[in-house]
């Protein structure tokens, strides 16, 4: 049927030998590099048996766990070994040193780590992985139109109602060079075509093709254990990796101490990341510590927990290389949700790619709060306080507005502006309070209803372009200059509201 992907075990290496990376350069490093490990799995603590074996020699294979414990001996192997048997739940207890992925077969359903456990990663690989398949199935040569759920394919015959399809194809998201592709599950079949479970957002109009997604069943890590890069310096790829599967969960333990991204999702269907990721490298050259990597055609993914000292806690991003598919893939209405604390760039962030990402920011501090770089995305409630960069801002390649509402941006240092907008935004009932700086600001095709600008900025509402309404925008007393239209045209409206109270 065509070409599966199984990514390709990484090298290795450190960052000084390295030369620079672009972002495409590192996700393509990080993503291929996850090499597949031997099948894993549970139904073990390690250190003792939950339902040992009769036979001899699983016995034995047990009693080498206190050995390892505590010690700088590879365990992944053993730990590979104890999974290949396992049904259900699996404990792992203790410390251990890993030099290669352990990859968590899928009769596998959770794994726990608990208090005092922890996975060290020598090396550059994950320390976890749960795989998937993606296989290309045919070049359909009929346009996939946006907005639809029925589509024409060459050969029928070739599906069926229940599975997985990717479909994608060589058009890009619009002012970038990314391919854009989406998962949708087959809901029936008929001579000629197929009907999916949810409209395309985009057309695919240039070499439509479709792959079968081969899920991996859902797995859910837990507990409260640890799980970092032994040398950050030295790490390129994600401590956790899903790929391709269904459901990825995430709950309680502690990711970090890593150069690279903290949990990365693949093509992955649903999923929840609601743990604690910390301490990853950002130089902006070789390393870009994500905390959580939503990539491909991740689709309803919802990420929460806590990040702190991160380039971003939760970004969108291309996907890896697929074998007769190439790059392809748009992350799709996800959730990003996460507590995040002294971030190294804009603490929440999109990347080109992203469609219907859902943003709601709990961000405190660190070098900005939300950047929006993807179409159709929604920044609703939560608050941004403290950071020294845009409380929200959304960049001139948005071609899709962004909607911003009931979000509360505050104390900005270094004259910030509260919200930017250099694309297309609808704004309405924000709530900024600032010490200097902007309190708004908007180019071309936006308008600002209601809401208020309040404290000592600058500037309340600025206008850089055309084509904006602003309506019912209340601008405090003590704000130095309630608006200013810098390039005047007839087609910008401006109607203030009565100034508020402080």
């Amino acid at each position: 049927m065509g070409e599966s992907l199984q990514p390709r075990e990484s090298t290795g290496g450190n960052e000084n030998s390295r030369p620079r990376m672009t972002r495409r350069a590192f996700i393509t490093c990080s993503l291929l590099g996850i090499g597949a490990a031997s099948a894993a799995t549970a139904g073990v603590v390690l250190g003792r048996p939950v339902h040992p074996r009769s036979s001899g020699a699983a016995l034995d294979k047990l009693s080498t766990f206190p050995e390892l414990d505590g010690t700088l001996t590879d365990a992944t192997g053993v730990i590979a070994r104890y999974l290949q048997d396992a049904q259900g739940i699996a404990v792992l207890r203790g410390t251990y040193y890993l030099d290669g992925p352990v990859e968590v077969p899928h009769n596998v359903t959770q794994l726990v780590l608990p208090a005092t456990s922890a996975l060290h990663v020598r090396g550059n690989h994950p320390a976890l992985t749960r795989m998937g398949k993606v296989t290309f199935r045919e070049t359909t040569w009929r346009d996939m139109p946006e907005k639809t759920v029925r589509l024409d394919v060459r050969n029928s015959s070739l599906y069926k109602a229940g599975e997985t399809v990717l479909l994608s194809g060589a058009n890009v998201v619009p002012n970038s060079k990314d391919r854009y592709g989406y998962l949708r599950r087959v809901t029936a079949v008929d001579a000629g075509t197929i009907s999916i479970d949810a409209p395309l957002p985009r057309t695919i109009d240039d070499v439509a093709r479709t792959s079968s997604v081969e899920l991996a069943p859902p797995l859910w890590v837990s507990g409260s254990g640890q799980i970092m890069s032994d040398d950050p310096s030295a790490m390129f790829s994600p401590l956790v990796h899903f790929f391709a599967t269904e459901g990825p969960k995430i709950t309680g333990v502690r990711v970090g101490h890593s150069g690279a991204a903290g949990v990365t999702l693949s093509h992955c269907m649903g999923g929840l990341i609601d743990c604690e990721i910390s301490d990853l490298l950002d130089d902006g050259e070789a390393h870009f510590g994500y905390g959580v990597n939503i990539t491909g055609a991740t689709r309803d993914a919802r990420v929460l927990g806590r990040m702190s000292r991160v380039r971003h806690a939760v970004t969108t991003n291309t996907g890896q290389h697929l074998g007769g598919v190439g790059y392809a893939g748009e992350p799709e209405n996800c959730y990003f949700a996460p507590q995040a604390s002294d971030c190294s760039n804009k603490a929440i962030d999109t990347h080109r790619v992203g469609w219907g990402i859902v943003i709601v920011p709990h961000v405190v501090g660190g070098n900005g709060g939300v950047q929006v770089r993807s179409d159709n995305a929604t920044v609703k409630g939560g608050s941004v306080e403290g950071s020294s960069g845009p409380g929200i801002f959304v960049s001139s390649v948005v071609k899709v507005p962004t909607s911003i509402s009931d979000v509360s941006v505050s104390a900005l240092s270094g004259g910030q502006t509260g919200i930017l907008c250099k694309g297309p935004a609808e704004i309405s009932d924000a709530r900024i309070d600032l010490t200097g700086g902007t309190g708004i600001e908007i180019f071309n095709d936006s308008t600002v209803s209601r809401g208020s600008v309040i404290g000592t900025p600058d500037t309340g509402l600025a206008i850089n372009g055309v084509r904006n309404t602003v309506d019912g925008l209340a601008v405090g007393p003590t704000v130095r200059r309630q608006s200013v239209v810098v390039k005047p045209d007839d087609n910008n409206r401006v109607l203030l509201a009565a100034a508020p109270m402080r």
